[in-house]
């Protein structure tokens, strides 16, 4: 799909100004009124050939060529000069421009963090226009949502006031129902993603355990309702971790190991690593406390007998993402082991990255796969959960999934991040293009969304 580059005319009135070969194409006549959307706005706007003062067929420095809107129709818009769009024909005299993408980002980051979302902009660049904006930049009475977009001429960060958006990147960790209701009310649903990005863990297992291939690879789990549940969980695995239902970052996370002379329980409190010993199952709820401050509701988890590298604990995460043609792909993956003696293997509570290299060396050895095997049984794992996740809670655009393997050799799949953290692509080495492709997918899958993918 062709991209045009937008120029200010001198008409007045709402007018839209075409090259002739364009005028020929959507066979228009000079003077005729269409219908033109771009985002939640529309207008009607006389049609008429570009200036011939810029040529027949008009292009700027970059080999675009150009459309021209008159002021009046600019500012019906909101389209900044200089920005590049496509045309896309809806039916008779009915024409969309874009893509029109909105991210949305947490108020605390409007203005006064937009570096962190340059990336987004520069894949943007001659390709429609995408704006930042949080939630508090709606205004349900216009219609219209003030929001920053970035202008390629000076290299900098320009606000404008624009109409609702054909597609959203949600950038909101855990997202807001709320915000996302008003922005449906006027888009329809199905075009912000991520649209969950807090995937509790039991939501995870329920999901999972509905499909005939993946139940197999989730451990028992149940919820802590009692501590008959914590109990019969011991008694049929031994060990067993109990888990925050609704936390992150591997808070509250306690494993709980059966001993002579009761239950050892080890958890991380901030940078510390706590082992508590109590008598029996009963005095659970005193370990919760400590552990969390009773902020959570638990699971009680089978613990996997899990592989080990260099004698501690390791876990694999997987980032799938949805590319421009709606389908998963996974760009990439990363080993974290603990930080010290912590049984948790979350890189944001301090987990190391194990490069692939040393850990296949260490593990293939001690697994029914080749190392191609073996990643292509992850692979396999991974793009299924998330067409599944993505069934369930979608449109979903990327996300982060938690495995460890157990000592046999078998995957177990223990939970999914929506907005994982970005850090592992950055620090690993095995797959080189990940880095490149993180925002390349997460904006191809907007336009997409927005409907002008080619």
């Amino acid at each position: 799909m062709t991209t045009y580059e937008v120029t200010r005319t001198q008409h007045s009135g709402t007018v839209w100004s075409l090259p002739p070969g364009l005028l020929n194409r959507f066979k228009l006549m000079k003077g005729e009124s269409v219908t033109l959307k771009f985002g939640s706005s529309r207008a009607e706007t006389a049609v008429l050939p570009l200036d011939s003062a810029l040529g027949p067929h008009p292009v700027n420095n970059v080999g675009l060529s150009k459309m021209g809107f008159s002021p009046e129709l600019l500012k019906c818009f909101g389209i900044p000069d200089g920005t590049s769009l496509m045309i896309k024909p809806k039916g008779s005299r009915v024409f969309r421009l874009g893509p029109l993408v909105g991210v949305l980002a947490f108020s605390r980051h409007v203005p006064e963090k937009l570096g962190f979302y340059h990336k987004y902009a520069h894949l943007f660049k001659n390709r429609g226009i995408l704006y930042i904006f949080s939630g508090k930049d709606i205004d349900l009475n216009t219609k219209t949502i003030q929001g920053y977009y970035f202008d390629h001429g000076y290299s900098t960060w320009k606000q404008g006031r624009f109409p609702f958006p054909d597609s959203v990147i949600n950038r909101i960790y855990p997202e807001s129902a709320k915000i996302h209701g008003l922005i449906e009310a006027v888009i329809g649903p199905g075009r912000i993603f991520n649209n969950k990005t807090s995937i509790s863990k039991s939501d995870f297992i329920r999901t999972l355990g509905s499909d005939k291939l993946l139940k197999n690879h989730i451990p028992d789990t149940r919820l802590l309702k009692t501590v008959s549940d914590l109990t019969e969980q011991l008694i049929k695995h031994k060990n067993v971790y109990l888990k925050p239902v609704n936390s992150m970052k591997g808070k509250g996370i306690i494993l709980v190991k059966q001993t002579d002379g009761g239950l050892e329980c080890r958890f991380r409190k901030g940078t510390e690593d706590v082992t508590r010993f109590i008598a029996s199952a009963a005095e659970i709820t005193d370990v919760l406390r400590s552990a969390t401050s009773n902020k959570y509701r638990y699971q009680v988890q089978q613990a996997i007998n899990c592989m080990e590298f260099h004698g501690g604990p390791f876990s694999i995460r997987t980032c799938p993402m949805k590319n421009g043609k709606n389908q998963w792909v996974l760009p990439g993956m990363v080993v974290i082991g603990p930080y010290g003696d912590s049984p948790i293997t979350n890189y944001s509570a301090g987990g190391k990255r194990i490069p692939l290299k040393e850990l296949f060396k260490e593990i293939i050895p001690k697994i029914p796969y080749k190392k191609e095997d073996f990643l292509g049984l992850i692979g396999e794992l991974t793009l299924r959960t998330a067409g599944v996740l993505d069934e369930r809670f979608g449109p979903l655009g990327e996300l982060g999934i938690d495995l460890v393997v157990d000592k046999l050799g078998k995957p177990w799949l223990l939970e999914a991040n929506g907005n994982p953290a970005r850090t592992p692509a950055f620090i690993q080495t095995e797959f080189p293009l990940w880095r490149g492709q993180l925002y390349r997918y997460l904006t191809d899958y907007s336009v997409y969304l927005a409907g002008f993918s080619t």
